[in-house]
């Protein structure tokens, strides 16, 4: 198996040496001690992750981040921040920025391979499903006229009651959320399971941890989150990516300020909507359940009968049986001789035996009647 190329990036020499032992055998290792000199080599060179230091001078590791998103080349390339802070707030900056995952200094090198393995084959993934859908969007692009936002929401809308699964609802959603020029991550829970999703696939490692304080949170159903705009219906848990909740006159134009109060309302329309079709699938779903519940029980009542008619045919035929061996021995009697006393003693051990038969068959008579009791509950 071709090892995974990473490129790790920080601008104290320990550190690096300390990385490099480590992850040399399970990865192929590239270092870099700037800012500057991993987009440098980011450049000439593919890589499938990059590790960046948060604290580095001249260029930070978010600055790093942000330019390496901006160039086509190296945009879809997972970045993962080490960092010793850990607030909420530089987690948010990370997510801004386009971070993959965030691991807090002092860390342990197994814990780095594992978060580096999941974000690698994730991106791997996630280029397989992005492909896949962009093909459908094409298509759904080829087919549908260019609504402006109402009929964006109105589309999605439409498309929502052709959704039968949670992926299938998630898909509808970041297309919509691509016309409207946004994008970000989506959460779904219910009966069907749970999904976080973004508009590449699976939600990265950050974007779930920021989804977590998201549900965690109490308060409005609508609420920023840094630069960017949460939305908690409960079951349904949006962040959407550059969207302030509160844009500044001195940042945004009034018509920007004008459209982003439009995007956040129909964000929270298209919530709902989604909010309705999960509904939806859930009643669907608990009445596939009871079905099957029913069917079942149809089937138990229908064996419990044939059980006990058997039980019933089988103490009639074994009646049947002893009656004829009484009365063969009894006519036996006249050939073997015996005395009236020997015959009266073989009748009565014969009779003694059948009458301890037929009382373990008095005894099936009650489990007859315990079946049929439960046959009458079951048809209630």
């Amino acid at each position: 198996m071709t090892q995974a190329r990473v490129l790790l990036t920080d601008d104290d020499d320990m550190t690096l040496e300390m990385l490099e032992a480590a992850l040399q055998d399970r990865y192929q290792v590239t270092l870099a001690h700037s800012g500057r000199e991993a987009i440098d080599k980011a450049r000439k060179a593919p890589f499938d992750l990059i590790v960046l230091d948060v604290d580095m001078p001249e260029m930070d590791g978010y600055e790093t981040c942000t330019t390496l998103k901006a160039e086509s080349q190296t945009a879809n390339v997972p970045v993962l921040f080490l960092s010793a802070r850990v607030n909420i707030d530089e987690r948010l900056r990370g997510y801004r920025v386009g971070g993959t995952d965030y691991l807090t200094k002092p860390f342990d090198v197994a814990e780095l391979s594992t978060k580096i393995d999941l974000a690698v084959e994730q991106h791997a993934r996630n280029q397989q499903l992005n492909s896949q859908f962009e093909e459908a969007m094409n298509m759904a692009m080829a087919t549908a006229d260019m609504y402006g936002e109402v009929g964006v929401v109105l589309e999605l809308q439409r498309q929502l009651g052709n959704c039968f699964n949670y992926t299938d609802i998630a898909n509808t959603f970041f297309g919509a959320l691509e016309k409207m020029g946004f994008e970000g991550c989506l959460r779904l829970n219910g009966r069907l399971g749970s999904t976080s999703r973004s508009g590449q696939g699976e939600c990265s490692a950050l974007g779930n941890s920021l989804l977590d304080h998201i549900e965690a949170s109490k308060g409005p159903s609508i609420q920023p989150v840094g630069d960017n705009t949460s939305f908690n219906y409960g079951n349904v848990l949006m962040l959407i990516r550059n969207l302030p909740m509160n844009p500044q006159p001195e940042q945004h134009s009034q018509e920007d300020i004008d459209r982003l109060a439009r995007v956040r309302d129909n964000v929270a329309l298209i919530a709902e909507g989604i909010v309705s079709r999960m509904r939806a699938l859930d009643v669907e779903t608990e009445k596939s359940h009871l079905e099957h519940s029913q069917k079942m029980v149809s089937m138990t009542r229908e064996a419990l009968v044939d059980i006990s008619a058997q039980q019933h045919a089988n103490r009639m035929q074994m009646g049947q049986v002893f009656q004829r061996m009484n009365s063969e021995v009894e006519q036996l009697f006249i050939h073997l001789g015996l005395s009236e006393s020997q015959e009266e003693h073989l009748s009565n051990t014969l009779r003694r035996h059948i009458a301890e038969a037929m009382g373990v068959f008095d005894h099936s008579n009650q489990i007859e009647a315990h079946l049929n009791k439960l046959i009458v509950k079951l048809k209630g």
